[in-house]
């Protein structure tokens, strides 16, 4: 809530007049007034007898400890997602500093917009030419939560940075953080919570945590496999890591995840292998991939987590067709800014195939 609303509404709690806080505190009525629309802001030096005045004190004066709704959170993440959309990475990522700004002690808005800016600039940023001042930022709202009270967002955060440090080779870093997040219980609340939902006729918050969990569960088996093919590749075992590709190509496609998902330990393999015939097949595989991306709401595992827009069928299906052909797009133009800056795929850039497999994701963003 901005300083003017609660200088109002605190006023009115009193009974006082503008008047009367403007005699009080020295200053005229109409100073008062302007305070009250967000015109000027009071002088720091009367600050402290404003607050007594208010009967309040000088963190809720400032709103430093105010916070957001998870509501209100979703629904400026929603604004954020949209306007990086269409006006571009650099649009979101400043309304988003503004929102931390404003609320700066919400270590749920920080975490969750450092979350949103990251996969963002790996969907959104291939037009970026220099993206490392993004990533120290993003890497700074992460940091700025690790230490937060909330038990949630600080081991989620140091759970990111532990990535990231990863990532990044900074080998020390990661394992400090690896150091701070607890062991996993072997007590999962989620299935008691859900079977307490069932008792309550709850059945849809009960089946939207066990959609929520299963989901987790399966990205959680898709990391494993794919660490565990890599360590194969590593230990001279190909053909082992190839099986364990294969086997994940069908856990994600039993739990209907879409091929994008079903191809991306098979590409990583291959790639890893630098092997050239197979790479190419996966990697075309994949580009016909983005024309049909993953539809939550066609899965009959997700029914209850997907998004059900009150509209008619037409429309519906309208919507989701323009919001698949934008998120294919954003991947294709993801997927060119990897094939030519990363360097894992050096190896293919002299292959005839892979030069017009480019050309034809050029000619398709």
């Amino acid at each position: 809530m901005p300083i003017n609303i609660i200088i109002q509404e605190k006023r009115k709690e009193i009974g006082l007049t503008q008047e009367q806080i403007g005699a009080y505190l020295g200053v005229s009525t109409p100073a008062v007034n302007k305070w009250e629309k967000g015109y000027t802001y009071p002088d720091i030096s009367l600050l402290p007898a404003l607050a007594r005045l208010l009967k309040i004190d000088l963190n809720t004066l400032l709103c430093f400890n105010e916070g957001l709704t998870e509501q209100e959170i979703d629904h400026f993440n929603n604004e954020v997602g949209a306007t990086i959309s269409t006006k571009g990475f650099e649009a979101g990522f400043i309304m988003s500093m503004e929102k931390i700004r404003e609320y700066p002690n919400c270590d749920k808005l920080i975490h969750s917009i450092a979350l949103l800016l990251d996969g963002a600039l790996i969907m959104y940023g291939a037009s970026i030419d220099d993206k490392e001042p993004y990533e120290k930022q993003i890497t700074a709202l992460y940091e700025r939560v690790a230490k937060s009270d909330n038990d949630q967002v600080r081991d989620n955060a140091i759970y990111m940075l532990a990535s990231k440090y990863l990532a990044r080779t900074e080998c020390e870093k990661a394992q400090e953080m690896l150091e701070l997040l607890p062991e996993r219980t072997a007590l999962d609340k989620t299935e008691l919570e859900a079977r307490l939902f069932i008792k309550q006729d709850k059945l849809d918050e009960a089946a939207r945590l066990l959609e929520r969990k299963l989901l987790n569960v399966v990205s959680e088996v898709q990391m494993i496999l794919m660490n565990l093919a890599e360590i194969e590749i590593k230990e001279g075992e190909s053909q082992k890591a190839s099986h364990l590709a294969e086997l994940s190509q069908k856990v994600m496609k039993l739990f209907e995840l879409g091929d994008m998902q079903a191809l991306a330990i098979p590409l990583h393999v291959a790639i890893l292998q630098k092997n050239v015939e197979d790479s190419i097949s996966f990697l075309k595989s994949y580009f016909l991939a983005t024309f049909t991306p993953w539809d939550i709401s066609k899965s009959s595992l997700c029914q209850h987590i997907a998004v059900k827009v009150k509209t008619s069928k037409a429309v519906k299906e309208e919507v989701v067709k323009e919001k698949q052909e934008n998120l294919g797009k954003q991947v294709r133009l993801a997927l060119l800014s990897e094939f030519e800056n990363n360097p894992k795929y050096m190896f293919l850039h002299s292959n005839a195939e892979f030069k017009q497999l480019i050309e034809d994701l050029y000619s398709k963003c």
